[in-house]
C-alpha cells in the first residue's frame, strides 16, 4: 500500500516520529491539490480517502515518496487501524491536514432528515476521531494539526443552514483542543476557506457562481505558505477570501 523509503526519524520516550504529513479526504478538491504542493516541495506523504479507486489514481500521478490508505475516517474503528498502520510503517506524522468533508445544501424544511443526520457525521467525527488518535503522541512530540473548515464556519448562510451547523461544530471543537494542547509543543491551525471551484459542487442544487470562486490550486499554495512560517510563530487561523 502506497511506497516506503528511509525517512528522517527521531525518538521522544518510546514514540517513533517520523517527517511526514498525513491528508485526509486527500482524493478531491483542496486536499488533493495540497498533495500536489507538498509533493512538489518533496515532502513525504500520507494521504487517506475513502474512495480506493481515487486513491489509486492519485498514487499514479502524484511524484514523489507517499503512501496510501483507504479509510472511512467517520468510523472509530476505521481510524484506530490507521493509526495503528501508521504506527507499524511510518511511525508518527509531524503534520496532519484534515480536509475530509462533505456539502448539504438547501433550506431546512427542505432536507431529508437522514441527509441532515449524515451531514454531520461526515463534516464532525472525520475530523474528531483522526485528531483523538494523534493528539495524545503529538502533544508530547510536537508537530501541527492543521482542521480544515469553510467560511461556513464563520457566518451563517441562507440554504445553508445544516452545513454552517456542521462547519461550526468543527470550528468549536478546534478552538476548543486548541485550548486543551496549550503549553504543549502541538500547534493547533484553523483553516476557513471561501468557496472553491470544484467537483464539491456538483449534484448539490445551489446555483453559485462557481466559475468566479478561487481554484483549490490556489487556495493550496496559500495554506502551504503560511503554514510555513508556523514553526516561527503561531499561525492559529487561516481565512481564504475571494
Amino acid at each position: 500500500m502506497g511506497k516506503f523509503s528511509s525517512y528522517t526519524q527521531y525518538l521522544i520516550g518510546r514514540v517513533v516520529i517520523m517527517k511526514y504529513t498525513l491528508i485526509t479526504g486527500a482524493t478531491g478538491g483542496l486536499g488533493k491539490a495540497l498533495a500536489f504542493r507538498l509533493a512538489q516541495k518533496q515532502e513525504t506523504l500520507l494521504l487517506v480517502g475513502r474512495n480506493s479507486d481515487k486513491l489509486q489514481t492519485l498514487s499514479e500521478e502524484l511524484s514523489g515518496e507517499h503512501h496510501i490508505f483507504c479509510s472511512d475516517l467517520s468510523d472509530a474503528e476505521a481510524v484506530a487501524a490507521l493509526k495503528c498502520w501508521t504506527q507499524e510503517n511510518l511511525g508518527l506524522p509531524s503534520t496532519v491536514i484534515n480536509c475530509a468533508g462533505a456539502g448539504l445544501f438547501g433550506s431546512l424544511e427542505s432536507l431529508d432528515d437522514k441527509d441532515i443526520q449524515q451531514s454531520l457525521i461526515d463534516n464532525l467525527l472525520p475530523i474528531i476521531y483522526p485528531c483523538k488518535a494523534f493528539v495524545p503522541d503529538m502533544k508530547q512530540a510536537g508537530g501541527v494539526i492543521v482542521n480544515v473548515m469553510s467560511t461556513a464556519a464563520l457566518k451563517g448562510k441562507a440554504g445553508e443552514s445544516v452545513y454552517c451547523t456542521a462547519k461550526w461544530g468543527v470550528r468549536g471543537f478546534t478552538e476548543s483542543l486548541r485550548e486543551e494542547v496549550k503549553g504543549s509543543q502541538l500547534r493547533v491551525v484553523a483553516v476557513y476557506p471561501a468557496g472553491m471551484a470544484t467537483g464539491f459542487w456538483e449534484n448539490t442544487g445551489v446555483n453559485y457562481p462557481v466559475e468566479s470562486f478561487m481554484s483549490a490550486e490556489q487556495a493550496a499554495e496559500m495554506i502551504v505558505a503560511a503554514l510555513g512560517q508556523v514553526n516561527k510563530g503561531f499561525v492559529s487561523d487561516i481565512t481564504l477570501s475571494r
